[in-house]
């Protein structure tokens, strides 16, 4: 009996090593993907070229991410992105990694240079090479173009299922939106393209749902938009550095020990 229960105690010992042994070499193999997935974000040298000032809290649930912030220079016109892909974890960042590959190719490209003309490009891209079997794949997100080949940079975007905010004076305004994805979905009708008038004081937030639809606080609870936006109007005289490690640190403050239920990312920039 007691060489059976050793033999046993031999297996079990064997048996645990082998999955401990599989599920590193799973985590690294994710490990690698995320560096593989960062080095496509938009790079924080190119982010400074162009704005004045900007942060960025990035926080994915499962260490690759479905959401993704996104750059791009062409000629005078600076494009930049804030989007959140189907899913999360492994394959939302294989939709993440897709969709900033489509919007590379609509700017880069094929010269395409209204935001709105890029969503609709990308979305016959999507449809036509991930939806043929009805799949919902793609993205809801903001992309902002700011055009400066004149005096003074104006300012274009387009918005799928994605709300950004501008606080000018101090009031924080909600911008307009398309309430359709960037993907097959029952309305295909063309993204519209907005303006935006700025001046060089007012700032830019665009976001995921990710912090919105957190789970916290005394009686676990969703975050939601309001609180949000009410947090970032109170923060956004502050330098853009600091706003970003406020909103890490009252996320993590809201969400204390539950579970993190979505990718995360939020930008704030001044032009």
């Amino acid at each position: 009996r007691f060489k059976l229960t050793q033999k046993q105690k031999h297996i079990i010992s064997e048996q645990k090593h082998l999955v401990e042994e599989k599920q590193k070499e799973i985590v690294d193999s994710i490990n690698y993907a995320k560096r593989i997935q960062y080095t496509l974000l938009a790079h924080e040298d190119l982010l400074k070229e162009n704005l004045k000032q900007h942060f960025v809290y990035f926080n994915p649930k499962d260490i690759v991410s479905g959401d993704f912030y996104w750059a791009t220079k062409k000629e005078n016109k600076f494009y930049i992105a804030v989007c959140d892909s189907t899913g999360h974890g492994v394959p939302g960042a294989f939709m993440s990694l897709l969709n900033i590959g489509f919007l590379t190719e609509a700017i880069n490209e094929k010269g395409i240079e209204k935001p709105n003309e890029v969503f609709n490009f990308v979305r016959k891209r999507l449809i036509d090479n991930i939806s043929k079997e009805g799949q919902k794949d793609g993205f809801d997100g903001v992309l902002i173009c700011i055009d400066r080949s004149g005096p003074n940079p104006k300012i274009s975007y387009a918005a799928a299922n994605n709300q950004m905010v501008v606080i000018q004076n101090n009031n924080l305004i909600e911008l307009a939106y398309d309430r359709m994805p960037v993907g097959i979905a029952e309305n295909l009708d063309s993204f519209n393209l907005y303006t935006l008038d700025t001046s060089t004081n007012d700032a830019i937030y665009l976001y995921t749902d990710g912090y919105a639809d957190q789970f916290g606080g005394e009686k676990g609870k969703k975050y939601k938009y309001k609180q949000l936006n009410d947090h970032i109007l109170s923060i956004h005289q502050l330098p853009f550095n600091e706003q970003g490690s406020m909103l890490q640190q009252r996320f993590n403050d809201w969400k204390k020990d539950l579970e993190q239920v979505d990718d995360v990312c939020v930008l704030g920039l001044r032009l």
